[in-house]
């Protein structure tokens, strides 16, 4: 995952009042993934993902990628 996606689920989590370690706890994930996902450190998988944008209000979008020209 990007750095700046990142950034935005760090802004958000921040936003709602939680901790690193509240937060995985309300979605039963360890401390360490998300720390490194919020650093642009370590991407996860989609699932994971999916359940941290849950908790936050945010949305997952898949879209094709454009082809350079």
């Amino acid at each position: 995952m990007a750095e700046l996606e990142g950034l935005m689920i760090k802004k958000k989590r921040k936003q709602k009042g939680y901790t690193q370690q509240q937060l995985c706890q309300k979605i039963g994930l360890s401390h360490a993934p998300v720390h490194q996902l919020e650093n642009g450190k370590e991407s996860i998988s989609l699932a994971n993902l999916r359940t941290i944008c849950h908790e936050l209000g945010l949305e997952v979008i898949i879209k094709e990628k454009e082809e350079a020209k």
